[in-house]
């Protein structure tokens, strides 16, 4: 009897068990990746070497690979993609750009993917210092260059691959100095201790008063004096947000558009202000100039000494400058001062002089052809050649330095003036013999220090 009746039970046991076990959940099939992988035949490095300014026809089955590093998902970047290399302890990446008559791009191309490029029958140039691969675009000029890539024939020159590698093995982390370089056209960068400039505070990342083909332009500075624009589409889904006030890290792709350096973030992440903003305590940034005009600002002496000239102001795509070039005149020497009004030096501790200087047409490096930088503790407004000029050490343009390209004097330090000083830029050249008229650039002169 006992067996009888323990039957039923191990069968009920059993039957709840079993479908205890049985649940509603659909498993999530996985996502294979089937892209096949290319027989790379070609470096990037080797493409580059052969690429220039003459938009040239790629005539070899020759495969390249490089990494996405760019994106058009927030709207910042339109209808192109940046590619780099990897880099090596021994070797720098290296960037090119692809245009593309494509939006969305950065849903088959996704940052970090390695794609392989198939270059027969394309073309390649040298535009503005960075390598272009695409296909031939003929403006009404019948100039020619590199165009965007059709909609039916792009995915057959990109093929994306099953590999992607993180953000952080493709960023560099380089300083202001090191950036602005041709070298490092369409790579990934990020720079550390940056802040907007004084004008960029308070405004929006896109502004149409500041509408340089489509897009917004901000300084970007270091502590150094150097300098690289920020640049905003109209299009960018942070083009209304409020420019950040403080200080810390930008990352982006470096382009460059004629001689000026542009840093293009990705997204609104891409800046990252989370330290306290340095202002300086004396600043000029010559906005208010009148251009191809002696320049007269407030305090501000503009004397010659030699030959006729004086320094002017000028005004380019909407930067103000001070600027001292030889024109219209025929005298063996030109020498003349740009002299700032007085600084006190008894409120605030460490001082740190900064500025940026730019030349043309400048043909050998020679003092009797020079920009050079003085403090003066005795100048009294008029009387120059009385005064005493203590000579400052700065990062002054030279010869090989490319036309109208600023860059940063350095940190100057100034901790040892006391009372007020003027501070002095001096232009020595000459009217008549052509190897020694060229001319020099000042913009955004500011002084830092401790309260």
């Amino acid at each position: 009897m006992k067996s009888i009746f323990c039957k039923p039970v191990i069968f009920l046991l059993l039957t709840i068990t079993f479908s205890s076990c049985v649940t509603d959940e659909v498993v999530a099939p996985k996502l294979i990746c089937t892209q096949r992988d290319l027989v790379v035949n070609k470096t990037v490095n080797e493409v580059l070497a052969v690429a220039n300014a003459i938009v040239t026809q790629y005539k070899y089955e020759d495969i390249i690979e490089a990494y996405v590093v760019s994106s058009d998902e927030s709207g910042n970047f339109f209808k192109s993609i940046s590619f780099q290399t990897l880099a090596t302890a021994t070797t720098p990446a290296i960037g090119f750009s692809v245009p593309v008559d494509a939006t969305n791009l950065y849903i088959d191309y996704r940052l970090g993917n390695k794609v392989y490029i198939k270059l027969k029958d394309q073309y390649t140039d040298i535009s503005f210092g960075g390598m272009r691969i695409g296909s031939i675009f003929v403006n009404s000029y019948n100039e020619g260059g590199v165009g965007r890539l059709s909609q039916n024939e792009y995915k057959k020159v990109l093929n994306a691959s099953c590999t992607t590698v993180k953000e952080e093995v493709l960023v560099r982390s380089l300083t202001m100095s090191e950036l602005l370089n041709d070298s490092n056209l369409n790579t990934l960068v990020e720079l550390s201790d940056v802040q907007f400039s004084a004008l960029a505070i308070g405004r929006h990342y896109f502004e149409e008063t500041n509408n340089v083909g489509g897009a917004t332009n901000w300084g970007l500075v270091d502590k150094l004096g150097n300098q690289v624009y920020f640049r905003t589409s109209s299009f960018s889904d942070f083009s209304t947000k409020v420019v950040p006030e403080g200080s810390g890290k930008v990352r982006g792709i470096l382009t460059k558009y004629g001689t000026d350096y542009q840093l293009l973030p990705r997204s609104e992440k891409d800046v990252v202000m989370t330290g306290s903003r340095a202002v300086p305590f004396f600043s000029q940034d010559f906005e208010k100039v009148v251009d191809k005009s002696n320049l007269s600002l407030p305090g501000w002496a503009n004397m010659v000494q030699k030959g006729t000239l004086f320094w002017k102001g000028t005004v380019y795509s909407g930067n103000g400058y001070a600027e001292f070039a030889i024109s219209g005149t025929k005298v063996v020497s030109n020498v003349a001062w740009l002299i700032s009004p007085k600084i006190d030096m008894d409120v605030h501790t460490k001082e740190v002089l900064t500025f940026r200087s730019a030349q043309h047409h400048l043909d050998v490096d020679s003092q009797l052809n020079s920009l050079e930088v003085y403090a003066s503790s005795n100048f009294d407004g008029l009387n120059f050649a009385t005064a005493t000029w203590i000579p400052l050490m700065v990062n002054l343009p030279k010869q090989a330095t490319p036309w109208y390209q600023f860059v940063g004097s350095g940190a100057v330090d100034l901790s040892a003036f006391q009372g007020k000083i003027s501070i002095a830029f001096k232009y020595t050249g000459s009217g008549k013999n052509l190897a020694l008229d060229g001319a020099f650039q000042v913009d955004d002169v500011q002084i830092f220090g401790d309260k």
